[in-house]
């Protein structure tokens, strides 16, 4: 609302008269106060895993969830119609009984925590969703993907032993916390480029995983294989390449789940052989191949580590075809990548962001922060999922898990 300055000079002319005057009465500055009335959560229900509930006025909801009265080890951003009616599906739940707290925040930023609740979850979910977690691996990026129809994909795998912060037990607790067997359950592995804090884990993985299909991208400037070569022969892991513009449809080691109407395309790979001597950048880092997933109406784009010469790439060619819901924020939110340009296109509504705060502080630039809160885009930082021995720095969110059935999604952060 706008006000009129005359009047705005008019009313301050008014209190100046009084003061001089001292015929002022004490002032009445309660409809200055702003108003406290926390949003109200009159009633929730649960059934076969999904807790809904209402709200008396417009909120956003968190749910808090666990197996133990007063111990909420996971908690998920709510679903909504914009409005009063929320739910959330809970992860990785089978029948038993669990507690849950709501805790629910109005447009005014007013909050308040609901009592305890207590449910009995008779039915397991069922298992429609596609599932998207972005792995703490301290300094690295690693991100698997579960799909209604069963595949899984493992993207990078972070720096695994080398380097001097060791992650490759994080890695494999967090298969071991999915459920993911040996040696097939992984369908494929992508090591997005040659920068060990992205293929390292791989090192790793190879020697238990072997029933997949490793995937690099084809032409690129700095060849991963190199550094995978000997482990890959191996295990006789089969290895393909990806190609710009390759979708699921044309692309047989891209069909992650046709059966459920998920769509595949690579946007980008092997970027960084394209530079030009004027440019600025890290070839490598533009090497990384960006792969968006389209289920139902949700997307989700990873970008690994390709910086702002492949985001203008891609704006030119494929412009509002970049547009996604849940982002991985390229290169750990560095300051050559997340472009103005890139994000008021793709506009998403969640963004990833894989880091270490201490192991990696050179990242994670306040500027591209800044833009993302212009671009109203909520972020997450994965750290601390682990408290191993190298684990010093500060708490994040753990893993991050985004939940879709292809209509809406759900965030939730394992601390």
């Amino acid at each position: 609302m706008r006000f009129d300055a005359r009047l705005k000079f008019l009313g301050l002319l008014v209190f100046v008269t009084c003061l001089i005057l001292n015929g002022c009465a004490e002032k009445d500055t309660s409809v200055l106060e702003p108003d406290i009335t926390a949003p109200w959560i009159p009633s929730a229900s649960e059934s076969n895993g999904r807790v809904s509930w209402t709200t008396n006025e417009d909120a956003s909801c968190v749910l808090l969830y666990g197996t133990r009265t007063g111990v909420y080890d996971h908690y998920g951003y709510h679903v909504s119609d914009g409005g009063r009616n929320h739910y959330v599906d809970l992860i990785d739940v089978g029948p038993g009984e669990y507690y849950m707290r709501i805790v629910a925040t109005d447009r005014a930023g007013n909050t308040s925590t609901g009592d305890e609740i207590i449910f009995v979850v008779d039915e397991t979910p069922d298992a429609e969703n596609l599932v998207y977690t972005m792995v703490d691996v301290g300094w690295g990026d690693c991100h698997f993907l579960e799909f209604p129809g069963g595949t899984t994909v493992i993207v990078d795998a972070g720096y695994g032993d080398l380097g001097d912060y060791p992650h490759s037990g994080d890695v494999f607790a967090f298969l071991e916390s999915r459920g993911i067997p040996r040696p097939g359950g992984i369908d494929y592995m992508i090591a997005t480029h040659n920068h060990g804090d992205h293929y390292g884990g791989f090192l790793n993985l190879l020697g238990f995983y072997t029933s997949t299909t490793f995937l690099t991208p084809a032409m690129p400037y700095s060849r991963v294989l190199e550094n995978l070569g000997t482990k890959l022969a191996e295990t006789g892991v089969p290895v393909d390449s990806l190609v710009e513009g390759q979708t699921n449809a044309d692309t047989d080691f891209l069909k992650w789940d046709e059966e459920h109407d998920v769509d595949v395309k690579i946007l980008s790979a092997g970027a960084g052989r394209l530079f030009t001597p004027d440019q600025d950048g890290d070839e490598t880092n533009c090497d990384s191949p960006v792969i968006k997933i389209s289920y139902g109406q949700v997307d989700i784009m990873l970008n690994a580590d390709a910086e702002e010469f492949v985001e203008q790439r891609m704006v030119k060619t494929y412009g509002r075809e970049l547009d996604c819901d849940i982002l991985k924020v390229g290169h750990h939110a560095n300051d050559d990548a997340s472009s103005e340009e890139f994000l008021a296109i793709a506009t998403p509504r969640v963004g990833m962001i894989p880091n270490s705060l201490e192991e990696n502080p050179g990242v994670f630039d306040q500027t591209v922060i800044n833009l993302l809160d212009e671009y109203k885009v909520d972020y997450f930082v994965s750290g601390f999922a682990y408290r191993n021995a190298s684990r010093t720095d500060e708490a994040r969110d753990g893993h991050v898990t985004v939940t879709t059935d292809g209509e809406t999604f759900t965030v939730w952060t394992w601390k």
